[in-house]
């Protein structure tokens, strides 16, 4: 955006676990649920109440981690991060510092930029505050105390607000695929925070950064960045020198204003967890995460384009939501014709879908299977087809009693093919003669008429054969 600076920007994405219980306790980890329902002495932090890790949330920890390319240290311990917030009743987090779970990975943008992944560890999440500015009141609900999360910290080599976004976007569909996070954004269960700072251009000496929180859709994402470095840049333009400190980011007004100062590591009072014990993995552990990983979204990607002869742009279309991709392979499995199947998915299913706010398609992929097969053997035509689609989607019922129930069914009427055809030769000599004399488009006119007034009764297959036969004998 600036042609002076050179924009530099780093990542710590929060990402909460899709495990049943919390992190450290059993209490429900659900989102949602009445406020301070889903809590217990442990997570509240009650005096005596002592925590136990949830081995899943672990797991899934280092399942995100092999998935980004990072190394598992092979001996990790937790830590108490020290300090007092409302929505924090122990008045500290148990996360981890200097010997975090996942190290050293990496993850490539479209734009070629390869995003270094400084270190992924597990931690708790806090509670949420709820204000009510009309009565000058705040209450905290802790439901969301000690929830599972991850933080993933990246190097600062993200160059755009758009790699910013993109980043996130990537890390939220991987997380999808590895069913370890249901990517929410608008629940909170994944957020950034983002770290911008201007250098000038070329330099290699980076400037004080700001620290944008808690930023949680890829919009607020893009225009957040922007708004900051438009800030910065007048600061630097004025001769002045940015504050390093923390900001938050108001969407009604597209700007950042300040919060506090930046903290450093020195200022949690970080020091090692005496109630969990450290962890130690073994190769057969690491090994056996591995195993585990599903294919991930470039993966499904190149096996639909080498595989299944899907196009580039089809393939990536299909993969973009997880559930999307699920569908399609059932489908193939049950009728392996790929690109038959990927037509009318694109076309129906997904038009269909980004109609409605859930996250699943509202037909098996069994009976989506059975009206693929139906329209290839010309059960019924592809417009029909369509139609035994949309009546599945808005009330349910098997596609071939829906197509019987509609008179979708192809029926080979010969005779009735050579009725319309005699009359629609007998109702136009003029194009009789035309195609006589050299002008062979005119069978696409007897085509498309043929083929409207045959609907139902006969197959294109059947009606091009007999039209063939009448200009033959011409």
């Amino acid at each position: 955006m600036c042609k002076k600076y050179d924009t530099v920007i780093g990542l710590e994405i929060h990402a909460e676990l899709s495990t049943k219980t919390k992190a450290f306790c059993t209490c429900d980890a659900s989102f949602g649920g009445d406020p301070n329902t889903h809590i217990c002495p442990v997570c509240t932090g009650q005096p005596g109440a002592l925590p136990v890790i949830n081995h899943a949330a672990v797991e899934y920890a280092m399942r995100a981690g092999l998935a980004l390319n990072c190394d598992i240290n092979r001996y990790t311990r937790f830590d108490r991060k020290n300090y007092f917030y409302p929505d924090l009743p122990k008045a500290y987090q148990i996360s981890q510092l200097d010997l975090p779970l996942c190290i050293n990975g990496s993850l490539e943008l479209s734009t070629g930029t390869v995003v270094r992944i400084h270190q992924i560890h597990l931690e708790e999440d806090a509670g949420k505050m709820v204000h009510d500015d009309y009565h000058g009141e705040s209450w905290a609900d802790y439901n969301r105390c000690s929830v599972p999360l991850i933080e993933i910290v990246t190097e600062p080599d993200i160059k755009s607000s758009e790699e910013a976004a993109e980043f996130v976007s990537k890390i939220a569909l991987y997380l999808k695929y590895l069913n370890v996070c249901d990517a929410k954004m608008q629940e909170g269960s994944i957020r950034a925070d983002v770290n911008v700072s201007l250098k000038p251009a070329g330099s290699s000496v980076l400037g004080d950064r700001a620290e944008i929180k808690n930023l949680n859709s890829f919009r607020s994402i893009q225009r957040a960045i922007e708004s900051e470095i438009a800030r910065q840049t007048e600061i630097l333009e004025g001769g002045g020198k940015v504050v390093q400190e923390t900001r938050r980011f108001d969407d009604a007004t597209g700007t950042t204003s300040s919060l506090r100062s930046k903290e450093n590591a020195n200022d949690y009072r970080y020091f090692p967890e005496p109630d969990i014990l450290a962890i130690t993995f073994t190769e057969e552990d690491i090994e056996k995460a591995k195993s585990e990983i599903p294919l991930l979204p470039h993966q499904r990607v190149e096996r639909y384009t080498k595989e299944y002869g899907l196009t580039d742009e089809d393939a990536r279309v299909i993969t973009l939501e997880k559930y999307l991709s699920d569908f399609y392979d059932r489908t193939v499995e049950i009728y392996p014709q790929y690109k038959n199947v990927a037509n009318l998915f694109l076309t129906e299913i997904m038009r269909r879908v980004k109609d409605t706010d859930s996250e699943e398609v509202p037909i098996s992929p069994k009976d989506f299977a059975k009206v693929v097969q139906m329209a290839d053997k010309n059960t019924v035509n592809r417009n029909d087809a369509k139609s035994i689609i949309r009546i599945m989607f808005e009330e349910g019922g098997d596609p071939e009693e829906i197509a019987k129930a509609n008179g979708f069914i192809v029926v080979e009427d010969t005779a009735a093919i050579a009725e319309v055809i005699d009359k629609l030769f007998a109702e136009r000599p003029d194009l009789i003669e035309d195609y006589k004399n050299g002008k062979t488009n005119v069978f696409g006119f007897f085509m498309g008429q043929a083929n409207r007034a045959l609907t139902g009764k006969a197959t294109p297959m059947s009606i091009k054969a007999y039209l063939e036969k009448k200009f033959s004998e011409l």
